[in-house]
């Protein structure tokens, strides 16, 4: 708990830093997925291939993750 202004401020401050990044990470989550399903659509499994390559294994696994709900 924030004890002063300042602290209130510090704590704010951090909270949002965390959101943007979070909302920043789902939303390049979201255009991968995006991308994967026009590679598919378009261009069959060559094209998947090809885009998941150009991805992290971080990304692909958080791309899993979105495919999974």
């Amino acid at each position: 708990m924030a004890r002063n202004l300042d602290e209130f401020a510090n704590d704010l401050t951090t909270v949002t830093q965390q959101i943007v990044q979070a909302a920043t990470q789902g939303a390049r989550t979201t255009a991968q997925t995006r991308a994967l399903y026009q590679a598919a659509a378009t261009g069959g499994e060559d094209a998947v291939r090809a885009a998941a390559s150009r991805m992290s294994t971080a990304d692909l696994q958080a791309v899993k993750k979105q495919l999974e709900r």
